[in-house]
């Protein structure tokens, strides 16, 4: 598995990658997953998954970007809590043209990749997109070891950019699969050479086991929301904001009991903004959740604010688990169809209409106080990560290299 994020990094597509490797050891399956070190980078980092990894048997190729050569990580990879580093990385990169090093990690993952598949036999090799890197990563090795290649798709942001040269690589590929059906959309309109049956719906899938601890059933006295990013952008968090200063202003028993959790790394734009709409008592921002501490977070909530975008494929899913209803903010009313979960019980509003946001928020507020309940309508069994497995082992066993 080829994957740019990963454990102990809680961004992007790594606890898919996770979660996929450790259930196909039930298949026996062992797997094995090529990445990026990403000590010295700002990213939410949760490192319990250091044993969990230990316990799964699954071993972890670690790109170190500063040093000349790669290892095996170590089973608390990476090893130090402390980043002091992170942020002058960041600005090097930057100053060099490099936002993210991909361009660095693709040639080195390369290099790497070829000595592990020259020392062990691999079967599939599965690439998680985006980025792109990782795409052209699978396809190199594929070629040169002749090895089928699946192309993983967890989103389709930044790849807009790269569709000439994700063209020759998906049609390089054995199997395309998509986390969800609005990236199966996405692809198939990107792509008009794919047909529908190209591309196989493996949704990430949740652990159902995590979420059924009675401890995490806690009463609020306050109106807590509650929206899990990566990374908290303006760009996200600006109607958001703007909606609950609004009713804050003209109702006061909103303002007192409004709680909004944040769980990501915000910009300071996003802290200075947060000052200015004077949300400051209100906002809650949580940095390197552990997982339990994570999931507490989620199902502690009044409401559970879902967006068109997330950075971090298992954040829907883990809604799912929380069992919480959706203050869902989605860009166009015909996207509700996309939300992962019970859209039909949540309370949606369209990013194009501020008044939308501000009616979903009173509505929220309004259920909160009458102490209403929302029930929600989901079927467990297309989301438990212990059935979804089983389609990607069939997909697993059913296709050759040509």
């Amino acid at each position: 598995m080829i994957t740019y994020y990963f454990l102990p990094v809680v961004y992007a597509q790594s606890i898919r990658v996770f979660n996929f490797a450790r259930s196909l050891t039930n298949y026996n399956w062992s797997t094995s997953i090529l990445t990026l070190n990403h000590n010295f980078f700002p990213y939410l980092k949760d490192f319990t998954f250091s044993e969990k990894i230990k316990e799964s048997g699954i071993k972890v190729y670690a790109v170190n970007l500063f040093k000349p050569f790669s290892k095996i990580s170590t089973l608390n990879f990476p090893n130090t809590y402390k980043e002091f580093l992170s942020g002058a990385s960041a600005l090097i990169l930057k100053f060099f043209g490099l936002p993210e090093p991909e361009q660095i990690w693709k040639a080195r993952a390369i290099k790497f990749g070829e000595k592990i598949l020259r020392e062990d036999n691999f079967n599939v090799i599965i690439a998680f997109a985006p980025p792109l890197s990782n795409i052209q990563i699978g396809a190199h090795l594929s070629k040169k070891f002749k090895i089928p290649l699946i192309i993983d798709y967890s989103f389709t942001t930044n790849l807009e950019k790269h569709q000439s040269k994700e063209k020759k690589l998906l049609r390089n590929g054995s199997l395309i699969i998509a986390d969800n059906r609005k990236i199966k959309d996405k692809l198939l309109q990107n792509h008009l050479f794919l047909d529908y049956n190209s591309v196989k719906i493996i949704p990430t899938g949740v652990n159902f086991s995590e979420f059924n601890s009675n401890e995490y059933d806690v009463k609020a006295e306050n109106l807590v929301l509650t929206l899990a990013l990566g990374k908290i952008t303006v760009k996200k968090i600006k109607p958001i904001l703007i909606a609950l200063h609004q009713i804050s202003r003209r109702d006061e028993f909103f303002k007192k009991s409004l709680i909004l959790n944040l769980i990501g790394i915000p910009t300071r734009d996003v802290v200075n903004l947060i000052l200015k709409l004077q949300l400051k008592e209100n906002v809650k921002i949580f940095l390197n959740l552990q997982r339990e501490a994570y999931i507490k977070l989620l199902r502690s909530s009044n409401f559970l604010i879902y967006i068109d975008e997330f950075d971090t494929v298992n954040i829907p899913y883990d809604y799912i688990g929380a069992r919480k209803p959706y203050v869902a903010i989605i860009n166009g009313q015909n996207n509700h169809r996309y939300i992962i979960g019970d859209y039909k019980n949540s309370l949606i509003a369209d990013l194009n209409d501020p008044n939308s946001i501000v009616s979903a928020f009173e509505k929220a507020f309004d259920i909160f106080k009458n102490h209403k309940k929302i029930s929600l309508v989901i079927n467990e069994e297309n989301y438990d990560i212990n059935n979804i497995i089983i389609s990607l082992v069939r997909e697993l066993e059913n296709f050759t290299y040509d």
